[in-house]
């Protein structure tokens, strides 16, 4: 939503799946039909939340019916797979986010992959003040080394050489994170499967790889369940709360609760654990014992 305001247009907000936590594709397709604006879209930006694959054959379909780009917010999605395929060879355009709580941490960057080459171009030049050497190059090449053009009013959105370093080394690891986030959510699964009334992380398709960015429960009486679990010394968060909700959006585009029922419904009850590499398998118990107990204490 930020960078679409960047550009002074305006974002339209699409209702969620009640299990998955992803773009509703029936909310979406009714958005793409009755919007009183629906002649003015551009772009369809699914966000993967949690590291789940958003439905991206339905999504790119619609796309492609409603003459549009699929821009993926892939921040929660690395290495995530949609049906032996990985996000970021899907669409249009794919941004990652590897901030410090991200699956990939650079402390501070993200990376946006696309195989479109005017993209690549365009973004090469915009991420750095509208700097292009190449362009420079290719007509001036009997220029001195130390010559470069500026060719558009860009920005300073370059990830650092020294964070770039990290990051390198950071995805070497990749898949023995994954594997670790993974062995921590099955734990978790299978230590709650016979609470009731908890509903585990739904997965839509057994086959993807699910990045668990994020472990997201739906529990009863969340605000006790988060206070309760603070008290037996485990910290938890809520990811997260809508974008209806926050005042500068609310009251930018009048946005009403009833008018995203599920987001809603999802955000009464929903409390994340922790979840990252370096917890051991004795903090991941003690976590456990604590949902335990305090499922005992509220039901």
């Amino acid at each position: 939503g930020e960078v679409v305001r960047y550009f002074d247009a305006d974002p339209i907000f699409c209702d969620i799946d009640a299990k998955s936590f992803n773009m509703s594709v029936h909310a979406l397709k009714d958005i793409l039909v009755n919007h009183p604006d629906k002649d003015k879209f551009k772009a369809i930006m699914p966000v993967h939340i949690a590291g789940q694959a958003c439905e991206m054959d339905e999504i790119i379909s619609l796309a492609k019916e409603h003459n549009l780009k699929v821009i993926e917010d892939a921040a929660h999605a690395l290495p995530t797979t949609y049906k032996g395929k990985m996000v970021g060879t899907l669409s249009d355009i794919t941004v990652y986010s590897f901030y410090a709580t991200k699956t990939l941490c650079t402390a501070e960057g993200g990376m946006v992959v696309t195989d479109n080459e005017e993209y690549q171009k365009r973004i090469k030049v915009m991420r750095l003040h509208g700097f292009d050497r190449d362009a420079w190059n290719r007509y001036n090449s009997d220029k001195p080394a130390w010559f470069y053009s500026i060719v558009a009013p860009g920005f300073k959105y370059n990830m650092p050489d020294i964070a770039a370093a990290m990051g390198i080394h950071q995805l070497a690891k990749t898949d023995k994170f994954f594997e670790r986030r993974n062995m921590i959510a099955q734990k978790y699964n299978e230590a709650f499967e016979d609470l009731e009334q908890i509903e585990l992380p739904h997965i839509v398709r057994a086959s993807d790889k699910h990045a668990y960015h994020l472990y997201i429960l739906k529990v009863p009486k969340r605000d006790e369940f988060i206070q309760k679990m603070s008290e037996k010394g485990v910290g938890t968060s809520v990811h997260f709360i809508p974008l209806n909700l926050q005042p500068y959006w609310r009251e930018k585009y009048d946005l009403k609760e009833e008018d995203y029922p599920v987001a809603m419904e999802n955000f009464s009850k929903i409390m994340s654990l922790p979840i990252y590499t370096k917890l051991t398998d004795e903090q991941v118990d003690k976590i456990i014992t604590a949902v335990r107990e305090t499922y005992e204490e509220i039901v």
